[in-house]
């Protein structure tokens, strides 16, 4: 990625492009063009920069320090998010329309009588309760890390909020796919609550990136499925 500021500043920093999203560390800098000698500073704003860019235009832009820690994490606020597949929602619609064109369909065609229509009827509307409830869980259900705070979003009851130093045990379920461990599960776990996220959620690998360097890796148990 190559950055340039308002003093007409440029340095290159090498890194890796991964589903949308830019990583970095941050001492893998090539100035490209300074007046004067480089310093720190110069590095730490270029870094600031295009970290504060990615942020408001919704892409991943992280470099991080020798410790494997974000750069400006707390300060920018930048937050890691899970929640439910759009392609979840689609699915839960198409079921539910065409539940309900099937019915409309046999009442217009008059094909049947006005009992069999009621029973039809009545059972589609006990088959669609339950998908629209599981729709509007998966709907709600939200998990936000910003900082070292995280909130849960349940798909039913109230918010909440925890601390990183609160979780008493993560416990991670893997599996290998082309030579790389896919994450499938994650369970996040603190006093008296837990919080699950699986494969099919969007953003569960961003937090589980997040958790892993916030987390003592003492707290994380990595279960590690056969393929």
């Amino acid at each position: 990625m190559q950055i340039e500021d308002d003093d007409g500043t440029i340095a290159r920093f090498d890194g890796e492009t991964c589903l949308g999203g830019f990583y970095a560390y941050a001492d893998a800098v090539h100035w490209i063009r300074h007046k004067g000698g480089a310093t720190d500073e110069d590095r730490l704003k270029l870094i600031y920069k295009a970290t504060e860019y990615g942020k408001n235009n919704h892409i991943k832009v992280l470099f991080f320090d020798n410790n494997d820690k974000v750069m400006f994490e707390t300060e920018l606020g930048l937050k890691t998010e899970v929640y439910g597949s759009k392609d979840f929602f689609a699915l839960m619609t198409v079921i539910i329309l065409s539940m309900l064109f099937s019915s409309l369909l046999i009442a217009l065609l008059d094909v049947a009588s006005a009992a069999f229509n009621a029973v039809i009827n009545t059972a589609i509307a006990l088959i669609s309760v339950p998908f629209l409830l599981y729709g509007v869980a998966v709907w709600r259900f939200r998990v936000i890390a910003e900082g070292e705070m995280i909130t849960v979003q349940p798909g039913f009851g109230k918010k909440y909020r925890f601390h990183t130093a609160e979780i008493t045990r993560i416990i991670r379920k893997t599996q290998k796919d082309i030579g790389w461990d896919t994450v499938l599960k994650v369970t996040i776990y603190i006093k008296n609550k837990h919080v699950t996220l699986k494969r099919s959620m969007d953003g569960v690998d961003d937090m589980d990136a997040f958790l892993l360097r916030h987390v003592d890796p003492e707290k994380i148990i990595t279960k590690k499925r056969k393929s």
